[in-house]
């Protein structure tokens, strides 16, 4: 099993804590990295606490303009949250793959998200937000 070394922890949290100080946050292909190796290093809670909040500082961000999606491409950021491919989205929608693809372009030019992966971190975070609204 795979560890980082100190010299590797050391750095994401001076990475961290430039972040926290200047007000700046990670960006979104730095969290996804940090997210897929999130096994190795979360056994560390400064770490984790940081990350957490880049999360809800990207997150909210992103609430202006999450506010622009329309109800259909809210369902279908729900559904991406859960992991549902584009024919999967589009059979429980009940709609065509490539409606569902143009939707995901749609969604990325507003909330200025660029990327497969980003997008499915951000519809992983809005499905959290979500779970509890009725």
């Amino acid at each position: 099993m795979y560890y980082p070394s100190k010299t590797a922890k050391n750095q994401l949290l001076k990475l961290i804590s430039n972040i926290e100080n200047e007000g700046k946050m990670l960006t979104t292909n730095e969290l996804i990295e940090v997210l897929e190796n999130m096994k190795y290093i979360c056994k560390s809670p400064e770490i984790v606490s940081a990350l957490t909040n880049s999360i809800k500082l990207k997150s909210n961000n992103n609430s202006h303009n999450r506010n622009n999606l329309t109800n259909r491409e809210k369902q279908v950021v729900l559904l991406i949250g859960q992991g549902l491919p584009n024919k999967d989205i589009a059979h429980e929608l009940n709609l065509s793959k490539s409606t569902i693809e143009t939707h995901r372009k749609n969604i990325r030019k507003k909330l200025k998200i660029k990327g497969k992966d980003s997008l499915m971190v951000f519809a992983i975070i809005y499905k959290l937000q979500n779970e509890n609204k009725p």
